[in-house]
């Protein structure tokens, strides 16, 4: 009986470059996205990225859709995709879940983190406390989701991080709202001192308190920014 000759696959060396590039815009715009580096509304057009990436609008197209699929984007007006709105009822939800799980996550990195693992994070704090005092939204933004990230990584599994990367899609472009007001800033810098000692002192329960801290904070400024946007646009609609 003959024996039946099986085809031999060939990687498509320029298929494999696309995905590649694709997938590093893909994440390159994820963690822009989840550390506030994108305002709510913002426009994301095609060509507009793809000239920020330096590459061919193909990938950039792939990675627009696929933060379409996960929610981060919807469809704006013309070709672009934009931030997707907030609103009083997902600020709710997103405080309550996050304080669940991320306070959980931190309470499981403080009995797991060493020192050297202490140590970087207190590196970004005071990366933070610097880009406060500066001034400097945009800089603190990225040591913020720096500075959680490298807790929770040390408290969670890919599926539980996965889990709170997409919360943080959700909520990290609306952190630019409350950002640039100083004062919110360091309300916040005091929530990240208590979590950074807590870890320091190996205390789970303190540091889940000082994550509760945070994002409820957040999420109050934030509904205070959003009221008052609301009582503002009447006066707009009649200019």
């Amino acid at each position: 009986m003959a024996t039946r000759s099986v085809p031999q696959s060939v990687p498509a060396l320029e298929a494999i470059a696309h995905e590649t590039m694709a997938g590093k815009v893909y994440q390159q715009l994820r963690e822009a996205i989840m550390s506030g580096r994108f305002a709510p509304g913002q426009p994301l057009s095609l060509r507009g990225v793809a000239e920020a990436v330096g590459s061919s609008t193909m990938p950039v197209r792939g990675a627009l859709t696929r933060l379409r699929a996960e929610g981060a984007l919807v469809d704006g007006p013309g070709r672009a995709m934009t931030v997707p709105p907030m609103t009083f009822e997902l600020i709710d939800e997103l405080r309550d879940v996050r304080i669940a799980l991320e306070g959980c996550v931190a309470e499981r990195a403080a009995s797991r983190m060493n020192d050297a693992h202490l140590a970087a994070v207190q590196a970004i704090f005071d990366s933070m406390d610097a880009h406060v005092e500066a001034g400097d939204a945009a800089a603190y933004l990225r040591s913020n989701f720096a500075f959680h990230t490298s807790i929770y990584r040390h408290g969670a599994s890919d599926i539980t991080l996965a889990t709170i990367q997409n919360m943080w899609m959700r909520i990290g472009p609306f952190l630019n709202m409350v950002a640039p007001d100083i004062a919110h800033m360091r309300r916040s810098m005091a929530a990240h001192r208590q979590i950074i000692e807590a870890l320091w002192q190996r205390d789970g329960a303190l540091a889940r308190a000082g994550i509760a801290r945070d994002i409820g904070d957040a999420a109050d400024n934030l509904s205070e920014r959003l009221r008052a946007q609301s009582a503002d646009m009447p006066r707009h609609a009649v200019r």
